[in-house]
């Protein structure tokens, strides 16, 4: 019985260790301001340009297409806009984020 709850108590101490650490885990957010970037993740918690990554699905980007046998360059403009949701995810153990998608629902 004692071994049981040694047992128990080996495992209990592992998960405490690893949600101490923070591990990787997603977020959602609202774009609050696009220039600089600010994104609202709770009541209390803006986070600022200096603390995101931005995936480039929601960034303005350049790309060379061919129409025609022609190439062409092509602006894509995705950057994110005030009041849409994003997907996000948190780097383990820190305070920066990688803004991945924009949530659709």
């Amino acid at each position: 019985m004692a071994s049981a709850n040694l047992v128990q108590l080996i495992k209990q101490i592992a998960v405490d260790a690893v949600n101490a650490g923070k591990p990787c885990d997603y977020q959602t957010g609202i774009v609050t301001q696009a220039n600089p970037l600010h994104i609202k993740v709770s009541n209390s918690l803006v986070l600022e340009e200096e603390f995101l990554h931005l995936a480039r699905n929601v960034t303005d980007y350049e790309i060379e297409i061919t129409l025609d046998g022609t190439a062409k360059k092509c602006q894509i403009k995705n950057g994110l806009q005030k009041g849409e949701k994003v997907l996000m995810m948190r780097k383990t153990g820190g305070q920066e984020f990688t803004v991945i998608d924009r949530v659709v629902s």
